[in-house]
């Protein structure tokens, strides 16, 4: 499968605070480039807390670029094609109240997140974080480091297309009953896990 998977930091609560983003760019199942960006968030503001999390501070992003100012170059990467998060409901969410924010149009794409996937697949894992997925799977990755986030991402949906033999969307629906959600101009279709037995592997 072809997909790209993403994953953003903020530098406060607020979801339009973006100060890091990831990008891991998978063809035919085979990761060709994994990038990272760090950006100055608007409004010039850090909470501690995230600042914690992440290690981003604002001597780090000072001179750096806005999100916005970048945005002709990150399209490209999402725009029509299938888009990959762990908790996708954020990353999705704080891309579209970031793009409002800066008065730019949301890109069209479908999307789906790794924590319900990961729900379905694996339901004997006592946690699905993507810090405990990445131990039960041997992924090494730095945590909350934006690039290495959207790796780890990459690699956990590698793993389940592996293990259950997914080619497509369809076969998502099929053996997890799970809806891909959807971005488009203006609005966003939230990701969809139904209740269904969970599926055998291949």
């Amino acid at each position: 499968m072809d997909f790209v998977a993403i994953d953003f930091e903020t530098a406060t609560s607020l979801w339009t605070s973006i100060c890091s983003m990831g990008i891991c760019v998978v063809k035919n199942n085979k990761i060709i480039e994994t990038k990272g960006m760090l950006f100055k968030p608007v409004p010039f503001e850090f909470n501690e807390s995230n600042i914690a999390i992440h290690g981003i501070t604002p001597q780090m992003v000072w001179d750096k670029p806005q999100f916005c100012d970048c945005w002709k170059k990150i399209k490209p990467y999402i725009e029509g094609k299938l888009v990959i998060a762990h908790n996708a409901s954020f990353d999705v969410g704080a891309l579209k109240r970031t793009l409002d924010m800066f008065g730019i149009d949301a890109p069209s794409f479908d999307y789906l997140c790794t924590v319900k996937l990961s729900q379905k697949a694996y339901p004997e894992l006592p946690s699905h974080k993507l810090n405990a997925l990445g131990e039960a799977f041997d992924i090494n990755f730095s945590h909350h480091t934006a690039s290495d986030d959207a790796y780890a991402c990459a690699k956990v949906f590698l793993h389940i297309i592996e293990d259950f033999g997914i080619n497509s969307l369809e076969d998502i629906k099929d053996k997890f009953d799970i809806e891909a959600g959807k971005m488009y101009k203006g609005f966003v279709e939230p990701c969809r896990k139904n209740r269904k037995k969970a599926p055998c592997a291949k």
